[in-house]
């Protein structure tokens, strides 16, 4: 296990402090026993699509993946009541620049579903979060993330962050049989900042969410680790994602300043990945918005992500793919659809993008 260290001093354009382990949230899985925590592993019962399946595991979602170019994509799911509608699939077309895109979604499953059936080329999974063995996590389950200087009045002092080990990542899951790292982080300098939803209907354990996401994109989709740098919650919670090193920075290669940060390479935009930090929040935005706390913490954090990597969020960017030389014309603060052809981060959400958060963004910067 990778047990993270924090790292503190005023010296650093981010410093990171370890917060004592709260209680755990409404029906969440997360068990605190001395200075360890455990939580369950994810179970997963993969299948072909195209027919009903019938898991011997209880479902708690779904997960599937399909060619990037499939329409008409649907799921419907069994209950004892019978077969209920189809829902159209959320995909999101992403991935790491290293591999062929290929669009996933995630569908949270109405409880008591004792069947589904996905109307797609491809494969899906169900996926059980909280019947698997317990996983045993070290290391501290909050962090505070803040700039070392004084900034605008509208940049926040100091995030909360859930760590790694806070939400329960396996550690695991990043390394091949051998022990070789299945996605060594690379770094490169910031040049966007890119937000995105995660399509699937938030539950009541928000950690377990992100547990669903990571095993999605580390396992399903085989890419050794979670596409998001950061993630958010309902409550405004925000989350560490993709893995950064072992000096306990997270996002990025050490302490950032402005001009010179360097975030390590995700997979939340495929072919814009290098240098672009994607915010993921928890939910499905396609008919409705973020609640005000997400929208609240999202804008905060964008507000420090810009003033300790020199990012403007009213300015548009040439973004330049460094392993391909690529440029693409861009927003510095974008959504999803803004980079690639897809309904991330939701119809209902991305409409008032520029009013709910881009401004906002803006006026805080000082």
């Amino acid at each position: 296990m990778d047990r993270r260290t924090l790292l503190t001093g005023a010296g650093a354009a981010v410093g990171l402090a370890a917060l004592a382990a709260g209680p755990a949230g409404p029906r969440s899985a997360l068990a605190v026993e001395g200075t360890e925590r455990t939580v369950p592993r994810v179970l997963a019962e993969p299948s072909p699509t195209g027919a009903l399946v019938r898991p011997a595991l209880r479902m708690d979602a779904v997960a599937v993946t399909a060619p990037p170019d499939g329409t008409g994509t649907a799921i419907r799911f069994e209950t004892a009541e019978g077969l209920g509608a189809w829902r159209p699939l959320h995909q999101h077309t992403g991935g790491r620049d290293d591999r062929e895109p290929v669009a996933a979604a995630l569908v949270r499953a109405p409880r008591g579903a004792i069947g589904y059936e996905v109307r797609s080329e491809g494969e899906a999974a169900a996926v059980n979060l909280y019947d698997g063995e317990r996983l045993r996590l070290g290391g501290p389950e909050r962090a505070w993330l803040a700039p070392s200087s004084a900034h605008g009045p509208g940049v926040p002092a100091a995030l909360p962050l859930r760590t790694r080990a806070g939400w329960g990542a396996d550690e695991s899951w990043r390394f091949d049989e051998e022990g070789n790292d299945l996605w060594a982080p690379v770094f490169h300098p910031v040049q966007a900042l890119t937000v995105h939803h995660t399509a699937m209907a938030a539950g009541d354990d928000h950690a377990a969410d992100v547990r669903a996401v990571y095993h999605l994109h580390a396992v399903r989709q085989a890419w050794g680790d979670i596409g998001y740098h950061l993630l958010i919650d309902p409550d405004g919670v925000v989350y560490e994602g993709r893995h950064s090193g072992g000096d306990g920075v997270p996002v990025f290669s050490g302490p950032p300043a402005p001009g010179r940060a360097r975030a390590v390479t995700a997979g939340h935009v495929y072919g814009h990945n290098h240098g672009n930090i994607g915010v993921c929040l928890l939910g499905d935005f396609t008919e409705e918005l973020p609640t005000r706390a997400a929208l609240d913490s999202l804008v905060a954090v964008l507000r420090l992500l810009c003033a300790v990597t020199g990012v403007d969020p009213a300015a548009s960017v040439e973004y330049v793919n460094p392993d391909t030389g690529a440029v693409s014309p861009g927003d510095a603060l974008a959504r999803h659809r803004d980079w690639l052809a897809t309904g991330c981060p939701g119809d209902a959400f991305a409409e008032v993008f520029d009013t709910v958060v881009r401004q906002r963004v803006i006026a805080g910067r000082g």
